[in-house]
């Protein structure tokens, strides 16, 4: 993501000044850091929470794509809100995958009415990927919980009971990521599903969000820089 991210930059005019990718070089290079007008963090959970407080120590506006890092991000936004830093976080910044979002909401609510159909989700990624369920079918699998009735948490893996949906996560090849959202029920089933075909879109999204959040302080996501936050 790091080489797909510089690529999308340059393509858009701008200047890539350091590249971290080690704890130290968070030190190290902080003269550097200063000079940045924007930071793009796609690390790992362990590095996140340290990659995102480090800008806010030094001032530096943040764009964070990682997941898995639950814990440290909700302590992230508590002190980017009380400290008025600059932070734009999202599990997927592609564009279809949040038209995707919004259509899925949209259908969870809409079976409401209909017991019959048994939800559960899909998602298939590289055997890189370190955090399983991903970012995006957790994004998923909470707006189901918000919009229907039926269902009071999600779990990972099979064998999900009554008001639990499941979360399946596969592992194989270099797959950039699918994700697959299926209301089932003895008379048909209805399909939800998105793959992305390389990381291109990830990587433009997470440059166009550093755009948008220049002049911004707060907590923003993808529904503030496409304008679909209610």
């Amino acid at each position: 993501m790091g080489h797909e991210v510089e690529k999308a930059a340059v393509e858009r005019g701008h200047e890539i000044l350091i590249a971290i990718d080690t704890p130290d070089g968070w030190m190290s290079a902080e003269k550097m850091l200063k000079s940045c007008e924007a930071v793009i963090d796609f690390s790992t959970p362990a590095a996140a929470a340290m990659a995102v407080n480090r800008c806010f120590d030094l001032g530096i506006p943040v764009v964070s794509g990682t997941t898995g890092w639950a814990d440290g991000l909700r302590e992230a936004i508590q002190r980017c809100r009380s400290g008025n830093h600059s932070f734009f976080h999202a599990p997927n910044f592609s564009i279809g995958v949040n038209i995707f979002f919004e259509i899925n909401r949209q259908l969870a609510r809409l079976m409401n009415p209909y017991s019959t159909y048994r939800a559960a989700i899909h998602e298939i990624h590289h055997i890189h990927k370190k955090d399983a369920p991903s970012g995006t079918a957790i994004a998923l699998a909470d707006a189901i919980l918000e919009a229907n009735q039926a269902y009071h948490r999600w779990i990972s893996g099979s064998g999900a009971n009554p008001g639990e949906l499941e979360v399946i996560s596969e592992r194989t090849g270099e797959v950039p990521g699918t994700h697959i959202v299926n209301w089932s029920s003895l008379t048909d089933d209805i399909e939800l599903k998105h793959t992305a075909h390389n990381r291109e879109g990830f990587a433009l999204g997470a440059v166009l969000a550093a755009e948008w959040l220049q002049g911004r302080k707060g907590v923003f996501g993808m529904a503030d820089l496409l304008g679909n936050k209610p």
